[in-house]
């Protein structure tokens, strides 16, 4: 009985946390779990599916919707204990391909295991490597052939630490709305919900007893990602670098402190790397979709927002940061409020033009590279083409 106060008592204080966010569903998920192990009746997917999410006719062979609650469960567990969690000595921990919950003493933790794919995400990221690798062998033949990075300057930190690098893709948040009502049934991409945690407010907001909405496993990777991974493996080959590829959706923040990152994408889909878009006088405000710069000296503020129309003449803003993660290890960013911006901020590395002009723009602005930093980008373009840009701000990172 004793133990059972105690684990109640740890699970209270992750469902309280800011890092666990303000979901009575998900609440509702960990606590039945939690009183289901305890009791010794480890539920069943049915079961999960009529109690808490309100499906009574619930058929596991028909729908994923149990499994992707767990599994985002995971990582919300996940995320609690790279940041409030981290000095717990007791982990809740939900084994993969089981219901049954584990309180597991720190010192005890089993080995990580290796990440789980779904065919859907392996498939689309094999086509993407895919399809660079055929471009680089038809045009790109030789080293000869590609043109130099200067391996000390803006590069030097990925090309030579050893921490592993992973790049990592924003893509969209899509979900399923069934109506009980008429039968009907759509799959939905609302450009206002980008995470789970936007997902889980729409919810909230929403009354209509005949709808059920339901959270699908596989994402919507933006237009451009296989023109930027192009880009980067004829860099990293060039140089010998190794690094893998994940999108937003399938990223496990336990790995944050073990890699090295470079993140590309709309800012609005970067989850949890969103939180290393603010700097001391450089942010970006989410609620909105602007980049903020205060300007101290001045003691004005500046609210860049993009314009036009994205499918004609359009001007829209973009971040380049490279920022300390947790484990001195090294962050990128690469960002637009829209796509135009976030494939023009990775051009300004992959381009040795454009490259050089943002180095020296640093050089003589603070005499040297800084460690770390914060770009903003005015990027004007045709229907996300025929681009041009021009740098308005940097900005040092001083940790």
């Amino acid at each position: 009985m004793e133990n059972n106060k105690a684990y109640d008592k740890i699970t209270a204080k992750i469902i309280n946390s800011k890092s666990f966010g303000h979901s009575n569903t998900y609440a509702n998920l960990l606590l039945f779990l939690v009183a289901s192990t305890l009791e010794e009746d480890i539920p069943k997917e049915t079961t999960i599916a009529s109690e808490i999410l309100g499906k009574p006719n619930f058929d596991p062979s028909q729908s994923t919707l149990v499994r992707v609650y767990i599994y985002n469960l995971r990582k919300k567990l996940a995320k609690y204990y790279s940041k409030e969690g981290k000095e717990d000595k007791i982990i809740v921990q939900i084994p993969k391909g089981s219901y049954e919950v584990r309180f597991v003493e720190k010192k005890v933790l089993t080995p990580k295991k290796s990440y789980s794919w779904s065919k859907g995400t392996t498939l689309t990221l094999f086509l993407l490597f895919t399809i660079s690798l055929v471009y680089n062998i038809s045009l790109y033949p030789g080293k000869h052939n590609i043109n130099p990075i200067n391996e000390n300057g803006l590069w030097k930190d990925l090309f030579m630490d050893q921490k592993p690098l992973m790049v990592l893709l924003g893509d969209l948040f899509i979900y399923q709305e069934d109506n009980t009502k008429t039968g009907t049934q759509k799959i939905i991409r609302d450009p206002f919900i980008n995470s789970l945690e936007d997902y889980d407010k729409f919810l909230l907001e929403k009354s209509e007893t005949n709808i059920i909405y339901e959270p699908l496993s596989y994402s919507l990777l933006i237009y451009n990602s296989a023109l930027w991974i192009k880009d980067l493996s004829e860099i990293f080959s060039h140089n010998q670098k190794d690094f893998t590829i994940r999108n937003m959706v399938r990223f496990n923040p336990k790995e944050l402190p073990d890699n090295n990152f470079i993140v590309i994408g709309m800012m609005k889909t970067f989850g949890l790397f969103k939180d290393y878009l603010a700097g001391p006088s450089l942010y970006y405000n989410n609620q909105d979709q602007s980049i903020v710069y205060s300007n101290a000296q001045n003691e004005s503020e500046t609210v860049y927002r993009p314009y036009g129309d994205p499918n004609g003449h359009h001007t829209d803003y973009g971040f380049i940061t490279k920022a300390p993660g947790p484990n001195n290890n090294n962050i990128y960013l690469f960002g637009g409020i829209w796509d135009t911006a976030a494939s023009q901020s990775l051009k300004y590395f992959t381009s040795p033009k454009l490259l050089k002009e943002l180095e020296s723009a640093l050089i003589e602005k603070y005499g040297s590279l800084p460690k770390y930093y914060q770009i903003v980008l005015e990027v004007k373009g045709v229907d996300r083409m025929e681009l041009s840009s021009k740098i308005i701000i940097m900005e040092e990172i001083v940790p």
